[in-house]
């Protein structure tokens, strides 16, 4: 065989190879060219040694059951999570603010101030009521203008703590400690959604019950004072039950009840939520467990005591024109309006937190 031969030979036997070796690509077969590409990987939590997860205070006596969020379940993980955020003041704009400077444990969670100021200085136009059991509640502010506790928690972060959300997840993204509790509490770390669930998730356990009034009531007729049930009964005959309906003392309806009509610039009240007119001037009826507790009271905190709140609410307050027929004059004495106090003092109850937790 010529040299020539030969490599026409070699380069023939290459070819042939390499074909067997590489099929030719199956044009018959479909391209998936819509085939879903696989997620990343979230990054894993910080290897932080957390202590055990607390368990969720069980509730006061006394109290009815409650439905939980379908959206936002309630687990002992997202309970102290959001009860270590609502006392911290990292979650405000300029550090300065935490939610529990308008809504102290010792002051049935209140601020014991008629208004309060936002972060840069900014008054309210209403008081800061209770957050106290909240999780009987379908409507949120004053105004009634949130549905859920999610979302007056994100608005109240916003706007009382003047918030931007993502820059205040990346700071608390910045504590491993956080980092690592937003894992174990919603298996991500901390983000704008997660913040307000995990505080109204502790929000929705924040719980009163279980007192005097309530033993009262289940039979033990001495836990309070015979003054205090002559002040039931006037509570009762008084008409005060037809907006403050028990268990929890509020019917969660709206009422103009004269309080602002007397000012030139009153307060829109629910019509700011609804825009409707016949909504004008009325506010969400408060609920009256712990009221001995919460004042300064009515939603522009006028009342600087409980005797005179009773007194306006049954004497004083001006019947003009909107206000609420259910809210009728009685006269009282001066021994109606010690019972009625004795009564109110009796719905302060114990609560499922009092103290505040540990900050990372």
């Amino acid at each position: 065989m010529t040299y020539r031969a030969l490599l026409v030979a070699l380069v023939s036997l290459c070819w042939l190879t390499c074909a067997r070796q590489v099929p030719p690509p199956d044009t018959s077969a479909p391209v998936d060219a819509g085939a879903p590409i696989a997620a990343p990987t979230p990054p894993a939590p910080p290897k932080v040694e957390l202590p055990p997860v607390p368990q969720v205070p069980v509730a006061p006596a006394h109290l009815s059951e409650v439905e939980d969020s379908k959206d936002n379940p309630t687990t002992p993980e997202k309970v102290a999570l959001g009860h270590q955020l609502f006392f911290d003041p990292r979650l405000s704009k300029d550090g300065s603010m935490a939610c529990a400077a308008c809504h102290v444990p010792e002051k049935a969670w209140t601020s014991g101030l008629p208004l309060d100021a936002k972060v840069g200085g900014a008054m309210n136009k209403r008081n800061s009521p209770t957050v106290l059991n909240l999780a009987w509640h379908s409507s949120f502010y004053w105004d009634g203008r949130m549905p859920t506790l999610e979302a007056v928690c994100n608005a109240a972060w916003k706007g009382q703590l003047g918030a931007e959300p993502a820059a205040v997840a990346a700071s608390l993204n910045a504590v491993p400690v956080y980092q690592a509790l937003f894992h174990r509490a919603f298996k991500e770390g901390a983000t704008s959604d997660d913040i307000p669930r995990a505080l109204a998730s502790f929000l929705r356990t924040l719980k009163s019950g279980n007192s005097p009034w309530d033993k009262y009531e289940a039979g033990d007729k001495k836990a309070i004072s015979a003054e205090a049930v002559k002040g039931a009964e006037l509570f009762r005959t008084a008409g005060c039950v037809a907006c403050h309906v028990p268990p929890m003392f509020t019917d969660f309806d709206f009422h103009n009840v004269g309080v602002g009509a007397d000012k030139p610039d009153a307060d829109p009240g629910r019509k700011d939520a609804t825009k409707k007119d016949e909504d004008l001037g009325k506010f969400k009826t408060p609920s009256l467990r712990n009221v001995a507790l919460t004042g300064p009271w009515f939603h522009d905190g006028r009342g600087e005591t409980l005797e005179k709140t009773i007194e306006a609410m049954a004497e004083t307050l001006p019947r003009v024109k909107g206000v609420d027929p259910k809210l009728k004059p009685a006269k009282l004495s001066k021994k109606d309006k010690a019972a009625l106090k004795a009564f109110l003092e009796s719905l302060s109850g114990e609560s499922t937190f009092t103290g505040k937790p540990e900050l990372p």
